[in-house]
């Protein structure tokens, strides 16, 4: 350990010493982690961009529905879609329900529903601990009823009456009750039945496995009345947007990684060419050819860092100003490493050339 600390030591010494080839090899590898973060960092910041776009479109939402009224699918079948692997939440609506505004002449009908299972965060409401005969209303609903406030009573066409106590709103992929009222599921039915499960998985990728499992836990008296609707479309055009811009920035990166190591190889070559005297004598006395691709290497590596970290620096603002937004702190880190690395590849074949030349040759007096 003590004789790596004193190569590492040296290594930095001799960096000091040769201001110029350091300088070089620390500007290459700050252009290389510059030109990446200012190219292919936006083509990542837009590739992050468009597919939250994707997402917000439902990748990841499924929708089992009774497509006639006969599935005869229980309450129960929340919990244990649910409990799938992969599920991030599941929440079920019995069949829709009239309802007009008590007292309000001529307002429109809108229909109600009764919620089994929690509401999700995509629904925000106003406050409600879902007391039997109460409902909260949407936007919509709220309009279309006639109601100035989120308050007052509903009734169905059977004389059914409803309190409202409250409101909601809700975001994709249940927007689509904006327009109804969500009541609370009545204890007192004996056989309540769902009319629809919507279902939000963890990944899109979750959403095909969760789709062809579901119709083996929902239990329905008759399956055949049980559609799945899924967003796998929209997972599939999420894939190919997203391998074709991976697969652009992967190969601009693999591009000007392969010129920077070319060029950091090239400097360090005439580095070490042009102070072979400097190698010979350090031969001479005892360091051995590990030790001098050691210490050639890092050299390599320590001027490489300092030069990953001034062109990352560069790069990200370069990104923040074309693009107004933060930069992938990530993204910034791996390609900083990347050009590291590919310094440090890049010096040991000059380092094995000046490793293995003959000390006595180098040394010998012309």
């Amino acid at each position: 350990m003590r004789r790596l600390v004193g190569l590492v030591a040296e290594a930095v010494r001799m960096m000091i010493a040769r201001p110029v080839s350091s300088t070089v090899t620390g500007l290459i590898v700050a252009g290389v982690c510059g030109v990446i973060l200012s190219t292919t960092g936006q083509s990542v910041q837009a590739e992050t961009q468009v597919l939250a776009q994707i997402d917000a479109a439902g990748t990841r939402s499924i929708v089992i529905t009774d497509t006639n009224g006969a599935a005869g699918i229980g309450p129960d079948a929340v919990d244990r879609v649910g409990r799938l692997s992969g599920v991030s939440w599941a929440v079920g609506f019995g069949p829709a329900v009239d309802v007009h505004a008590a007292g309000i002449p001529g307002g429109n009908p809108a229909a109600a529903r009764a919620v089994y299972g929690a509401l999700p965060a995509e629904v925000t409401t106003s406050g409600w601990d879902q007391t039997p005969g109460t409902v909260l209303v949407g936007p919509y609903a709220q309009e279309s009823l006639g109601l100035k406030i989120p308050a007052g009573g509903v009734v169905t066409n059977d004389n059914v009456d409803y309190a409202v106590v409250g409101s909601f709103s809700a975001v994709d992929p249940l927007a689509i009750l904006n327009r109804s009222l969500i009541a609370a599921a009545d204890p007192s039915n004996p056989d309540p039945t769902l009319r629809v499960i919507y279902v939000l998985t963890d990944r899109p990728e979750d959403v095909a496995p969760v789709a062809a499992a579901v119709l083996g836990v929902v239990d329905a008296a008759d399956p055949t009345a049980v559609g799945i609707q899924t967003s796998q479309a929209i997972v599939e055009i999420r894939k190919a947007v997203q391998g074709e811009l991976g697969r652009y920035s992967r190969r601009l990166v693999t591009v000007i990684l392969i010129v920077g190591l070319v060029l950091v190889g090239l400097n360090v070559y005439g580095t070490v060419t042009t102070t072979r005297r400097d190698y010979g004598r350090r031969r001479a006395l005892g360091a051995s050819r590990p030790d001098i691709i050691t210490l050639v290497t890092t050299q390599t590596l320590t001027i490489g860092a300092v030069g990953a970290v001034a062109g990352s620096v560069v790069g990200d603002i370069v990104i923040w100003r074309l693009t107004h937004s933060t930069p992938n702190l990530t993204f910034t880190a791996a390609i900083a490493t990347l050009a590291i690395l590919t310094a440090g590849a890049a010096a040991i074949p000059p380092a094995v050339i000046a490793a293995r030349r003959d000390p006595v040759s180098i040394l010998r007096i012309p």
